[in-house]
């Protein structure tokens, strides 16, 4: 049989077509056009003698035979990827500069390098709460990790991280004291929290109690977590989240009080291109969009 390293690439591209379920998001993550990828497929069509993917316009799907090769297929990468890994951890070294939005940075991410660094213990991290971000490279940061809207796009590479979608929540103490007056049905009169300017419960308003103007009442904070402070203290509700208010919500000093939510934001990831795929900022790169997958 024909050698079947000499299709590694058109395999590389089914594995990741075949977990995004589209060509176009596999080409995204490989740094490739969609083209691309539909030819790698039809390359690896041709060797195998079957079709992998049924095609429905746009969007794709694993035939029969597709269906049989991908987990076995994973499997192979993932083995292939521990293996590099196992090198990577003791040998790769290096000093990154990560700018990061302050709540993100101090809720999340701050956290998760220190995983990162327990695993690739000879790379350094500096993280840098910033709420304007820095210019990438020129000795300012090697990585931003911030709003989409706010991220830079002229000479950067930009990866999706997750969504924010918030949920009124607040101390279970101002919980009980909306219950014994009768609930929050009407929401005219609710005490606020709001984080960095109004327009987030601006948002929930106008999707949840269009023509209520609640919204323009409340508190303002200039950075979530100050805000969430306050919401556990008990000065009002605020629109949290499970990923950057997890420990709170966890815990039981914050309690949803409305299941109906808002899509705030999503955090992005900002490099400078190109980015060596042998370097610690791509090790790092590849670590933390997986670390956070199951957010997406």
């Amino acid at each position: 049989m024909d050698n079947s390293l000499r299709h590694l690439n058109a395999l590389r591209a089914f594995d990741v077509a075949a977990r995004h379920g589209s060509f176009a998001k596999a080409g995204s993550e490989l740094n490739v056009s969609h083209s691309v990828i539909s030819q790698h497929i039809k390359n690896l069509e041709h060797w195998l003698g079957c079709e992998l993917f049924i095609r429905h316009g746009n969007r794709v799907e694993l035939s029969e035979d597709g269906l049989k090769l991908q987990p076995q297929l994973a499997s192979g990468f993932q083995v292939l990827t521990d293996a590099c890994e196992s090198i990577l951890r003791t040998s790769q070294t290096g000093t990154l500069t990560v700018s990061a939005e302050p709540a993100l940075a101090s809720l999340w991410l701050r956290k998760k390098i220190t995983e990162f660094c327990v695993a690739f213990p000879k790379i350094e991290i500096e993280l840098r709460p910033a709420w304007d971000p820095p210019q990438l490279g020129a000795g300012q940061a090697d990585m931003i990790v911030h709003f989409e809207t706010r991220a830079p796009t002229k000479g950067a590479r930009q990866h999706r991280l997750f969504p924010i979608d918030g949920f009124p929540a607040c101390a279970p103490e101002l919980q009980q004291e909306f219950r014994g007056n009768g609930g929050m049905a009407g929401w005219q009169s609710v005490p606020l929290v709001h984080d960095n300017g109004r327009e987030i419960w601006h948002q929930w308003f106008a999707a949840h109690q269009p023509g209520l103007q609640t919204w323009q009442t409340g508190r303002v904070y200039s950075d979530l977590s100050l805000a969430i402070d306050a919401a556990v203290d008990g000065e009002g509700v605020i629109l949290a989240d499970n990923i950057l208010c997890r420990k709170e919500l966890d815990t039981g000093a914050l309690v949803k009080c409305d299941d109906r939510v808002t899509r705030c934001v999503w955090y992005t990831i900002a490099l400078a291109k190109p980015v060596s795929a042998s370097s610690p900022l791509a090790t790092f790169t590849s670590w933390i969009l997986e670390a956070s997958a199951d957010l997406r």
